[in-house]
């Protein structure tokens, strides 16, 4: 028998006498007031998050985190969003990317597409959509 990976038993919880798994969002953004907002409207659908800070330190919070879910910025410092896509499908092969970004047209868009992105967002209606993105994309929280 496989032994439990640790990161993965943070996300267990007992409730009304169920174990239920919480939802694991891992949001990669350069900017932290952006990463903040994620960060309090995921949590308010009772969603656990891992935060990331540009591309390499996203690919290394994947692997270390294995969340259900990634949220990630293309324009970023050390490493860009298109350059992180296709090693974080590689390490997440499972897990649903999904591309927000404030100056992505669609050719950008569609170049996330072709490198592993699951669906591509705009910043500015990012917010009011998480609970529908989360039944879509995360399960149920």
């Amino acid at each position: 028998m496989q032994a439990a990976n640790p990161a993965k038993l943070a996300a267990i919880r007992l409730t009304g006498g169920r174990t239920v798994r919480l939802v694991r969002v891992l949001i990669c953004d350069d900017e932290p007031s952006i990463r903040r907002l994620f960060r309090m409207a995921f949590e308010h659908e009772g969603v656990e998050v891992v935060e990331a800070c540009d591309g390499n330190d996203c690919i290394a919070m994947a692997e270390a985190s294995e969340p259900d879910l990634v949220i990630l910025d293309l324009a970023m410092p050390n490493r860009d969003g298109l350059a992180t896509l296709p090693e974080l499908k590689r390490c997440l092969p499972s897990a649903p990317v999904l591309v927000v970004s404030a100056h992505a047209a669609v050719d950008v868009f569609r170049q996330s597409r072709s490198r592993g992105a699951t669906a591509c967002y705009e910043k500015v209606n990012f917010v009011p959509r998480i609970p529908e993105l989360l039944e879509r994309y995360g399960g149920a929280a």
